[in-house]
């Protein structure tokens, strides 16, 4: 256990260092609004009303539309900014962003933390499992993903768990391990009512690995469901507070308009399309194929599990028309799978000669790059960019058949005709965008010096007028707050910085210690 706590330590200081300087913004907004409200002990009504056609609730207010996971996650960090901003209310533009990040970064520290032990519970040595959980921390988008406060890492953290907890209960069907099943479930349902279908995948790998042990069944079904109950409950209690109903999710408005696309267009757009695939924006997902037939040889209930808790739950997401989770970094309803599919990656480096080491390292490289251009930017800087170009250069899209309507807003939000070019249009490819318009930060150019060499000039001369979108852009790390936007919080800020720096160091060094001790 003490290599894991290293761990995590080290990334948790890793990624606070690395954090964002923004606030929460789109579906993180009211998400942060409900946390807040609940630290003021003000109850669960917010004031913004997000998506802008969501349902009034009970009493005729307005309420978050995710469960009660998401909104929990970020008591913490509203707890730490109520704090600063009733004792020191001239730190809070410095404070606030560090506190709206600060679950992102522990969550996905946990992430790094569960993966590693994981891949020893699987007979993975120590000091692969330990490279393994180096690359899942800085190479996939588990790190742009805690950069940011929105619910996917809450999601990410969570179902890793329950798959971790789901192998070890068909290993060892104990109380114990029983009453984890069941906590991991009950989280899980908790972040996202989706994963109702992982869980239930959950129960068949477990019943069926336990199917002629039925004392042992009966027993894990008893103290999981004890284990699940609270979480359940608050679920059902947190639907009723703000609908009057304990089914009722809020989302029952969006159901038909959003759900009923094509299975092929959505597994095609995740896995394939030249700028959402999952692969190029979590490239050691490649050397989890590659090592995927050892691995499953090796342990076959990790393939089972797999299929029974992934594949429910991710072809439900490739129904969904907007698939790839825009506006986001990469295909967002992809991302909570990518550290249970990283898995096989494992016995593919465990058995690496010095070629083969060689690829690992320009696809975890490659990993790495761009995740450092996925958190050195907000996402929706480009995408509205991007956006605004395509509508100069291509036209402007009749939206008038469109699933979200538009409401006079001139866009119709993540739907099809605003964002085909992000998904399908290598003109507009996100990744290369942000490279694009990283180095026109730097150089501080203007939008038209920079159009000179935008990621579309490849197809087309014209100058457009980006001048709107352009002004919203600047670089995204935390240091910039008391750097640039806010002087007086700089002594503040060098003092966090310098304790972010002791602690990633001392976990680094724990970390890096027992690395080599794995020899």
């Amino acid at each position: 256990m003490r290599p894991a706590l290293a761990i995590w330590l080290a990334v948790f200081g890793f990624y606070l260092l690395t954090s964002s300087r923004e606030v929460a913004w789109g579906d993180a907004h009211p998400m942060w609004e409900v946390a807040e409200r609940i630290v003021a002990g003000e109850g669960i009504a917010i004031k913004t009303r997000w998506p802008e056609d969501i349902p009034l609730g009970r009493g005729g207010k307005i309420y978050g539309i995710t469960p009660i996971g998401p909104p929990l996650m970020l008591v913490p960090g509203a707890a730490v900014n109520a704090l600063a901003h009733r004792f020191a209310p001239t730190q809070e533009r410095l404070v606030r962003p560090l506190a709206t990040h600060l679950a992102s970064a522990a969550l996905g520290a946990l992430t790094a933390m569960l993966f590693f032990l994981l891949l020893g519970e699987l007979g993975i040595r120590a000091r692969t499992a330990s490279w393994c959980t180096a690359i899942l921390a800085l190479a996939t988008t588990t790190w742009v993903y805690a950069h940011y406060p929105y619910s996917e890492i809450l999601q990410l953290a969570c179902f890793l768990g329950l798959f971790r907890a789901t192998l070890r209960t068909a290993n060892d069907p104990s109380r114990r391990e029983a009453l984890w099943l069941g906590a991991w479930a009950g989280m899980l349902f908790d972040t996202k009512y989706v994963f109702a279908l992982a869980i239930i995948g959950a129960a068949i790998v477990v019943g069926w690995t336990l199917r002629a042990r039925r004392d042992d069944l009966k027993r894990v079904i008893a103290w999981a469901a004890l284990a699940s109950a609270p979480f359940v409950i608050l679920a059902f209690v947190y639907n009723y507070a703000r609908w009057g109903s304990i089914t009722a999710t809020g989302y029952g408005p969006y159901l038909d308009a959003f759900f009923g696309g094509s299975i092929f267009d959505g597994a095609w757009g995740m896995l394939a399309s030249p700028n959402k695939s999952a692969f190029l924006y979590s490239p050691p997902l490649v050397l989890a194929v590659l090592g995927a037939p050892a691995a499953f040889r090796a342990v076959p209930r990790l393939g089972l599990a797999m299929l029974a808790l992934v594949v429910p739950t991710f072809l439900v997401y490739c129904t969904y028309r907007s698939w790839s989770g825009d506006y986001a970094w990469g295909p967002r309803f992809f991302v909570w799978m990518v550290p249970v599919l990283l898995v096989p990656m494992a016995w593919f480096i465990d058995s690496m000669g010095r070629w083969r080491r060689a690829f690992v390292a320009a696809i975890v490289g490659a990993g790495i790059c761009i995740q450092l251009l996925g958190c050195a930017l907000y996402w929706d800087h480009f995408i509205r960019l991007a956006i605004t170009a395509k509508n100069q250069w291509l036209g402007n899209p009749n939206r008038s058949g469109s699933y979200i309507k538009d409401r006079g807003r001139g866009h119709c939000d993540s739907c099809f005709e605003d964002t085909y070019e992000i998904t399908w249009t290598p003109a507009f490819q996100p990744i290369r965008g942000h490279w694009w318009l990283v180095k026109s930060l730097a150089r501080d150019a203007d939008s038209r010096t920079a159009q000179r060499d935008a990621p579309w000039r490849t197809y087309t001369s014209l100058d457009l007028d980006l001048e709107k979108d352009w002004g919203r852009t600047r670089l995204d790390w935390w240091v910039m707050v008391w750097w640039r936007d806010a002087p007086e919080t700089q002594t503040l800020g060098i003092a966090l910085l310098l304790v972010m720096l002791g602690g990633t160091g001392f976990g680094v060094l724990r970390w890096v210690r027992y690395h080599r001790a794995s020899l």
